[in-house]
């Protein structure tokens, strides 16, 4: 390690031309600035924040005797005239060797956008949580990122190597390789000879994730890596969870807020050319492509295989879809575990809905409501259940209630792997007549349509006016008729890297569409759905 701290060591630091330029149109108003308008700019610039605190701490502080672990007090300490003056002295990020190295700037712009998301996200719910300090959250979500940052200022090569190394093995591998220790460790130790207060140490020290103000931190730096490429990994349950149990709300109300920050934090940070994790709330995409290291780009591009068939990338009205680097395993929180009743035992494999379809009233379509109660209901009654005490009838009876009622979806089907292990066929249906032909549902694991496709890991779609075009041709000729025309949604379910099935919704009625929130409860379900299937009985 010692080699390393001589390496990264303190020093000057350069800073996003951003954020220089907004720091120098500060000056002409200085005297009507508050220090929390200037922290603002500051905090959305990691680079920013760590030379602010070094220099506070370093040249200020020590005179008092004690530490500074926020921005705005950092600014206050020192002066918010004599800041801005040493501030237009800051060397460009742009204009230096890191800046002019495209693959390095690029990592940084990702690095600077995901810190960005993580901190907005830390910082909104430790004030749910009633965090009087909640910038000291908002600013160890930031300096998360500061080592890697670094590593592509100060050691690129390094960087490109750990990155590399990444692809293929196991991230702590990797890290020893490359750092000689574990990236936490690394990141402490840094952070220390960077002279950032001991407190702001202690919430990054991981061996301290019990605690609340962790919790949230770890559940918000979870969420702004893994949705950088989508929002449908299973792993989201975990920090969505975990969050709802340290601010007491519903799921469904900390999966909102989650979504509503990201957007926020999209519009705030629209300087940077990394693109924002809330450009794929609507989407739910199949695999992404990898993109290569450029040492290794010739020889990809020449070993490149002719095209296929695309994977599935599902794109609501007026999103696009992009690349993003590859997400991180999430740290296990412990969900909540409300006692649910049991439901009672179904007796056949096919059920009828109290409510089947829309009905035509006065020439009005009425269109199913969902009962949020109901919803909740269900998520806890799956949740109550996972010691193996349904059977298989019962766990798709309280999973398909859920999707009927507590969403008001009307034909719901759930598809299973037949026994020879090649086909998906349906097994259990809610709201599906007995001459309706969505009963035949069946496709062969092993084929290209689009559902054998969302078979190849856990992953949804939603058909709409705004990608039938595109993937409507996807789906094979024959489910099409069994299907029909109409808007659905759709999602594979898994026990870890197995199969189990496949669960099909729609609203059945042409005017009775779906809606993204609906869609996001839909794949929040049917992630809960998998792990009940999983801890059925026989």
């Amino acid at each position: 390690m010692t080699d390393w701290l001589a390496r990264l060591q303190p020093g000057e630091i350069p800073i996003f031309r951003h954020t220089h330029q907004a720091l120098v149109e500060f000056g002409p108003r200085r005297e009507h600035l508050a220090a929390r308008e200037i922290a603002q700019e500051v905090l959305a610039d990691p680079l920013a924040t760590l030379h602010t605190l070094h220099t506070v701490n370093k040249k200020v502080a020590q005179r008092y005797g004690t530490e500074v672990p926020t921005v705005e007090h950092a600014l206050m300490m020192q002066g918010i005239g004599a800041y801005l003056d040493a501030a237009r002295g800051l060397p460009i990020l742009e204009t230096t060797p890191a800046g002019r190295d495209a693959r390095a700037l690029k990592a940084l712009g990702v690095l600077a956008r995901r810190a960005q998301h993580a901190a907005w996200q830390a910082r909104d719910f430790a004030v749910q949580h009633s965090d009087i300090r909640a910038e000291e959250v908002q600013v160890a979500a930031i300096l998360w990122h500061l080592p890697e940052m670094l590593l592509w200022l100060r050691a690129p090569e390094e960087a490109r190597r750990l990155e590399r190394l990444g692809r293929t093995r196991p991230a702590a591998e990797a890290e020893m390789e490359v750092l000689g220790q574990s990236m936490g460790a690394f990141r402490l130790q840094l952070l220390e000879a960077w002279g950032i207060p001991e407190l702001t140490r202690d919430l990054l020290d991981e061996r301290h994730a019990e605690r609340a103000r962790q919790t949230i931190l770890a559940a918000s730096l979870d969420i702004a890596r893994r949705s950088e490429r989508g929002w449908w990994d299973e792993g989201f349950l975990a920090a969505y969870n975990a969050l709802a149990g340290v601010v007491n709300l519903p799921v469904e109300n900390v999966i909102a807020t989650v979504h509503g920050n990201a957007a926020r934090v999209a519009r705030h940070g629209d300087w940077l050319a990394a693109t924002p994790s809330a450009a794929w709330i609507p989407m739910i995409p199949g695999p992404w492509p990898q993109e290569p290291d450029e040492e290794e780009a010739a020889a990809t591009e020449a070993a490149r295989p002719a095209p296929v068939q695309p994977k599935p990338e599902v794109v609501a009205p007026g999103a696009m879809a992009g690349k993003s680097p590859a997400p991180v395993e999430a740290r296990q929180a412990p969900t909540p575990a409300t006692p649910a009743p049991t439901p009672a035992p179904v007796t056949a494999p096919t059920t009828q809905p109290s409510t089947p379809a829309p009905a035509e009233e006065s020439g009005h379509t009425v269109c199913p409501m969902p009962d949020k109660q109901v919803f909740r209901e269900t998520l806890r009654g799956i949740e109550g259940h996972l010691d193996g005490s349904l059977n298989l009838n019962q766990m798709s009876a309280l999973i398909l209630k859920g999707l009927h009622t507590g969403l008001g979806l009307s034909r719901i089907l759930f598809a299973m792997i037949t026994p020879d292990g090649e086909r998906v066929k349906s097994r259990f249906t809610l709201g599906v007549p007995t001459e309706d032909s969505l009963r035949h549902f069946e496709f062969r694991l092993d084929g290209k349509d689009l559902f054998a496709q969302l078979m190849g890991k856990m992953q949804g779609v939603w058909i709409n006016e705004g990608n039938r075009e595109r993937l409507w041709p996807m789906v094979d000729p024959r489910l099409q008729k069994v299907i029909g025309a109409g808007d659905f949604y759709a999602m594979s379910l898994f026990n870890g890297g197995k199969p189990l099935g496949l669960i099909y919704a729609d609203r059945g009625h042409g005017e009775c569409g779906l809606d993204p929130l609906t869609y996001t409860d839909f794949k929040m379900f049917c992630l809960q759905a998998a792990r009940g299937m999983a801890k059925v009985k026989g």
